[in-house]
């Protein structure tokens, strides 16, 4: 075997090891560079506290009832659990309770648990700076016992001031918290209830106590996405006569208006006759003057010797006659002299 051939062989086959250990060693960062990234991405995985069941108001939170849920951001919501261990209570002193009605998979927030061995109570579950009223309802007055805790309602206030009996809308939106014993806003069968309580300012606190003290209170149920206000008038029994007040409200605005356009055509007619007798005036005074004129002795002739004779006067014209108009304007009667002519 020649010596070329041999040292070519020796150097392929050199270059061919090289090779196998340079592919071996970059397959080895990349896997120490994939290990690494998996890694930091293990490491920077966020995890919040969430129901693994539907919770309701009074449930005590333990470890059987949550679960922990990846959470995509690095930003956690304000408030928001991220350890089981933060949330559950291994005694009754530290123990949690549910405010509010929570769905599987929900995020659990302080807001909606009590803190560490508070008890689930009513108190606990009213908005800062809100009050609790209670009033009492029948089967009637409480919609048949279909307002549940979490619904909105409107409150009605019906009484007598002497005039008769009158209905006016006292509250709108006004949540409900609860109805007779019961908080638990999951409760979804309708039952006969004898007292409803209400979350309410102050002032409309003050307002519910007077109400029921000196009328009946009525409540409408509302549509929980119906949040707007809307303007209301006091209804009195005349309103219940009238078969459609909005129709009869038209009807007199019609009325109103006819009377109106016939008054004022009423006064362009008695306009138009005033101007008629204002020009009928000019032309009587226009009359009397050549009148007056006309009925002047003419002046005796100057006399000369020779006898002449005196023109006659020309006949004097026949005076006109008058007659009297009535014109009736606003509903007052006015007269006036109008002048006739007469054939001779």
């Amino acid at each position: 075997m020649r010596a070329s051939t041999v040292i070519s062989f020796a150097v392929a086959l050199g270059l061919a090891v090289l090779a196998v250990f340079g592919v071996r060693g970059w397959m080895q960062a990349e896997r120490a560079e994939i290990e690494l990234s998996a890694k930091q991405a293990d490491a920077t995985k966020n995890y919040i506290v969430v129901a693994k069941g539907g919770l309701g108001f009074g449930d005590r939170i333990t470890a059987d009832r949550v679960e922990l849920l990846e959470w995509a951001s690095d930003r956690l919501p304000a408030g928001a659990f991220t350890k089981i261990e933060d949330l559950v209570g291994d005694t009754d002193e530290n123990a949690r309770y549910v405010l509010a009605t929570m769905e599987a998979g929900e995020m659990i927030l302080p807001g909606k648990i009590t803190t560490p061995g508070q008890r689930a109570k009513l108190s606990t579950a009213i908005t800062p700076g809100m009050r609790a009223v209670s009033i009492s309802v029948n089967d009637v007055l409480g919609v048949a016992g279909f307002v549940l805790p979490g619904d909105r309602v409107d409150v009605m206030l019906t009484r007598n001031d002497g005039t008769g009996p009158f209905v006016d809308v006292l509250l709108q939106g006004v949540r409900v918290v609860a109805i007779d014993q019961t908080a638990d806003d999951r409760a979804d069968q309708p039952s006969v209830v004898r007292t409803v309580t209400f979350e309410v300012s102050t002032d409309e606190a003050q307002k519910l106590t007077l109400a029921a003290n000196i009328g009946t209170l009525s409540l409408a149920l509302r549509n929980l996405g119906a949040g707007e206000m809307q303007k209301t008038d006091r209804v009195t029994v005349v309103d219940l006569n009238s078969a459609d007040s909005s129709k009869r409200d038209q009807e007199l605005v019609r009325a109103q208006a006819e009377l109106a356009a016939a008054r004022a055509a009423q006064d362009q007619t008695s306009a138009e006759a005033l101007a008629r007798v204002a020009k009928l005036e000019t032309e009587l005074q226009a009359l009397r003057a050549d009148a007056a004129k006309a009925a002047v002795v003419a002046a005796p002739a100057e006399t000369v010797a020779e006898t002449v004779a005196v023109a006659a006067a020309e006949p004097s014209a026949a005076l006109p006659d008058f007659a009297n108009v009535g014109v009736i304007r606003g509903g007052q009667r006015a007269e006036y002299r109008v002048l006739m002519f007469l054939d001779q």
